[in-house]
């Protein structure tokens, strides 16, 4: 019985460290969250998955450029690749897979999340909508893409006194700072 519980014991104490050990190793290898902390420059991978649009947050503002292709697809900036205006998210298509190197010019968002709050909009039907975000903050970010229409800010959505405007089918959840 005694042999057992030691058994038992030993197997409760070895789990977490797998278990753990199997996370942080997974967490290292999604790309689009890893950095360097004590850089002023990052090295992030963002990748279109079956051609598919994706979105990698930067969690920071600053400089981007295309570091490594690392696809056969082509990665052309404002066609296959793009960033937000100021540099705080990464954009891929049509199969454009790379590492790309951040310069920041700003402070890291502690956390990625930079402690706004969320506000969702979607344009329906391909038409119009506005969204109001209240008084307070007006640093207006995209958080989440939720809509296969890419958004591009000043194309299809933007920013004005009373809130944000998404159009022609664009659809996300935003982060007001």
């Amino acid at each position: 019985m005694r042999r057992l519980l030691s058994f038992t014991s030993l197997v409760f104490l070895a789990v977490p460290f797998f278990f753990f050990s199997t996370v942080s190793a997974t967490i290292a290898e999604d790309s689009r969250l890893a950095y360097r902390p004590n850089s002023g420059e990052r090295r992030i991978t963002c990748e279109s998955e079956r051609g598919r649009y994706a979105y990698c947050r930067t969690n920071t503002i600053g400089r981007v450029r295309l570091e490594r292709r690392l696809s056969d697809a082509p990665c052309r900036q404002y066609d296959t690749w793009g960033t937000d205006g100021d540099g705080s998210g990464i954009w891929v298509s049509n199969g454009c897979r790379a590492v790309f190197s951040v310069e920041s010019y700003g402070p890291v968002y502690p956390g990625g999340g930079g402690g706004g709050r969320t506000v969702t909009c979607k344009s329906e039907g391909f038409g119009y909508k506005h969204c109001s975000i209240g008084r307070g903050g007006r640093r207006v970010r995209i958080g989440r893409q939720l809509s296969d229409t890419r958004c591009n800010q000043g194309d299809n959505w933007g920013v004005d006194r009373g809130g944000i405007w998404v159009d022609r089918g664009c659809g996300a959840e935003f982060v007001v700072e």
